[in-house]
């Protein structure tokens, strides 16, 4: 019988830089058939779309976005989107490269962005996440880190030509006992 060791991964994290590669890294990902599945809004995205929400988003106070690193092999990307920079509470979000899927590594990896996203943002007090009902892993992983479920709310939307509902679940920590990052 083989022995199964637990590989530890030493992550690195820093913040999206205005280049084409890391434009290129987030498009990537973000357009990897899980990722969209996993997305409220499932569509691929087109090119042009997603360098003009880039240079937005990295223009933007309220949101950081980070890009994690083991060694040069990218391991995927977090952000933080809060409403203002008053804002006690943010929303997370994440996604993590095929390559590094199943290896147990949410927990560190939302940690180091929590962590790092706190040298920015010192108010913040609350991380929310919002995850599809339908996205056991994601689920799984804000439950397993202390997450609490706030509410669980179908959103409804019609399509031209069709219709349909997405289910989404909010965890956020309710009180001091769960995931509060101040």
């Amino acid at each position: 019988m083989m022995d199964i060791k637990k590989v530890k991964f030493v992550m690195q994290i820093r913040q999206v830089e205005n280049t084409s590669e890391d434009c290129n890294l987030i498009y990537n990902l973000s357009n990897d058939p899980l990722v969209r599945a996993n997305s409220f809004n499932s569509e691929p995205i087109i090119y042009e779309n997603h360098v003009k929400w880039f240079n937005k988003v990295i223009n933007d106070s309220n949101v950081l976005l980070f890009l994690v690193f083991e060694d040069d092999d990218f391991v995927g990307q977090l952000r933080f989107v809060r409403s203002c920079e008053e804002s006690k509470e943010c929303v997370i979000s994440l996604s993590i490269t095929p390559e590094y899927r199943g290896k147990h590594i949410g927990r560190d990896f939302m940690d180091l962005g929590i962590n790092e996203m706190r040298k920015s943002w010192k108010k913040i007090e609350i991380v929310k996440a919002e995850v599809k009902c339908e996205n056991e892993a994601s689920n799984k992983l804000f439950t397993k880190d202390g997450f609490d479920l706030a509410s669980s709310v179908n959103t409804y939307y019609k399509k031209i030509g069709g219709g349909g509902y997405n289910c989404r679940v909010v965890f956020i920590p309710l009180s001091k006992t769960y995931r509060q990052v101040a």
